[in-house]
Formats: structure tokens, sequence, C-alpha cells
């Protein structure tokens, strides 16, 4: 199918969602990153125990259970991996928000991420 078949068979509903969709996409792209905190603070977390609390400020490098975490110019990342797929390691740097290694239960959470309730049931328990 063509460009010209798919407009012609498109009703004016469907282009009405199509824009109000490209909208909430662009909008949620521009916004998203303005409401989210900027961290100031790292906590590392293996096997739901706190390892390390540093600031963003430090330039570091940390070995932890098979990662090696970069602390760099206010950001975070996980600049290796021994886990299989690395998608820790594809998230690259973060200044808010969270990095997650399943497979190494590793957490790296920058500033006020909520995490799990002491005794509360997370996604490993």
């Amino acid at each position: 199918m063509t460009i010209a078949e798919i407009i012609r068979v498109t009703t004016l509903f469907d282009r009405i969602l199509l824009v109000v969709l490209l909208v909430i996409t662009g909008a949620s792209i521009v916004l998203v990153p303005l409401y989210l905190p900027r961290g100031g603070q790292i906590m590392i977390e293996a096997n739901n125990k706190l390892l390390y609390k540093l600031q963003l400020s430090d330039d570091k490098t940390i070995e932890i259970n098979g990662l090696t975490v970069e602390i760099k110019a206010g950001k975070v990342r996980v600049a290796d991996s021994d886990c299989p797929g690395k998608v820790c390691v594809k998230q690259g740097w973060i200044d808010s928000g969270a990095i997650i290694c399943l497979p190494n239960r590793v957490v790296i959470t920058v500033d006020g991420t909520p995490t799990a309730p002491k005794g509360g049931v997370d996604a490993t328990t």
C-alpha cells in the first residue's frame, strides 16, 4: 500500500487522532525532562542493600557485582556489565531517574526516585 492509498482510506477522525497523538508525544518529549527533578545524590544498591551514597559532583568509577559504574560531569552510567543483553549499559548517561540491572541485582538511583519500602514487596521478592 502506498502513502497515497493510505491517505485516501483514512477518515477525518483518523487524521484528527493522529494529530492529537503527535501533539501529546511532542509535548511529553519537551515537558517530562522539565518536570523530572535533577538529582544531586546517587544511591547504589545491590541485593537490596545500600552500598554507596555519593554526590553527582564526584567523578568516580566503581566496580560492583560485575558492573562498572561511572560518575562524571553530573551524570552517571553503567560503563560495562557482564550481564546478557547489557540493557543497563545501553541506557547511557542519566542525571535523574534510575538504572536497573536485574541479572546483577543492582539499582542505581539518582536523587529522589522512590524505591520499595523496607520490608515491602518489590520486583525481586
